[in-house]
C-alpha cells in the first residue's frame, strides 16, 4: 500500500474519472498531472458532464470497448478532437472464470492490441489523454497498468490506484443488483482485488519476459517508450 491519492474529477454522471497526476514512481518523483486521464463509459456523462469533459483539454479519448458495445452505449465524447476507438478484444471472444484469468487470457490473446492502445497514449497530441472501457476497471486497468509499468511507476500504487475503482463504482454496483434479471457471473461477482491486476502483471513477467518486452512484440517502439516517458514523467 502507498499514500497515493488519485485526484477524482468530478465530471457529473461518471463515477470513476480521475488524473493519475501524482502517482509515485519508483525511482522517485511522480506522474504529471493532466497527463493520464481513467475513466468508465463517457455514456454515463450528463451534458454537464459531457462539458466539464470537453473544458478539461483532453487531446486523446481511447475508447477500448467492443464495437457492440459502442453502438449500445455511444461515447458523448466521440465527437471531440481526438477520439479514437481502440477495441483490445475481439466480439465473441470468451471470458475465462476468476478475474485473473479473464486478464491474462485477454493478454496472451492479443499483444498487438494492448501495444495499439499504450502507443495511442504516448503519441497522443499534448494534452490530457483518457483511456476507457465500460466500467473504467478491467481493460483500462490493463492498458493504464501497462503504460504506468513502462514508464517505472510503483506496483503498489498501480496496484492501489485500481482498487480505487471498486469503491468509486461501488453505488453503481448497487443499483444494479437491484435490476430484474440482472445477474454478474459467480466467479465475478465479487469486485476484483488489487491481487488481480498485481497477477496480471506477474503473469506478463513469466510467460513474456515482462512488460517492456510483451509491448515490444506488440509492436511498441523505442520511440513511442521514449514519448510515454515524456508524457508521464517529464
Amino acid at each position: 500500500m502507498t499514500d497515493y491519492t488519485p485526484l477524482h474529477l468530478d465530471w457529473p454522471g461518471c463515477l470513476n474519472a480521475r488524473d493519475l497526476g501524482g502517482l509515485p514512481l519508483t525511482g522517485g518523483g511522480t506522474v504529471r498531472e493532466r497527463a493520464l486521464v481513467r475513466s468508465e463509459s463517457p455514456s454515463y456523462l450528463t451534458d454537464d458532464g459531457v462539458t466539464a469533459a470537453g473544458a478539461y483539454g483532453l487531446s486523446r479519448i481511447i475508447d477500448l470497448r467492443r464495437p457492440e458495445e459502442l453502438a449500445e452505449w455511444p461515447s458523448r465524447l466521440a465527437d471531440l478532437p481526438g477520439y479514437l476507438h481502440l477495441p483490445v478484444q475481439g466480439a465473441d471472444e470468451p471470458e475465462e472464470g476468476p478475474w485473473v484469468h479473464l486478464y491474462q487470457g485477454l493478454l496472451d490473446r492479443h499483444p498487438e492490441l494492448f501495444a495499439r492502445a499504450v502507443a495511442a497514449v504516448a503519441d497522443a497530441p499534448e494534452g490530457p489523454v483518457l483511456v476507457h472501457c465500460a466500467a473504467g476497471k478491467d481493460r483500462t486497468g490493463l492498458v493504464v497498468a501497462l503504460a504506468l509499468s513502462l514508464v517505472g511507476a510503483d506496483v503498489d500504487a498501480i496496484a492501489d490506484d485500481y482498487e480505487v475503482t471498486n469503491e468509486r463504482l461501488a453505488p453503481r454496483y448497487v443499483e444494479r443488483a437491484t435490476v430484474p434479471g440482472y445477474a454478474a457471473p459467480a466467479e465475478r461477482r465479487v469486485p476484483p482485488t488489487r491481487q488481480v491486476i498485481l497477477g496480471a502483471l506477474e503473469h506478463l513477467g513469466a510467460r513474456h519476459g515482462g512488460v517492456a518486452a510483451y509491448l515490444t512484440a506488440g509492436g511498441v517502439t523505442p520511440g513511442h517508450v521514449r514519448t510515454l516517458q515524456d508524457r508521464l514523467v517529464g
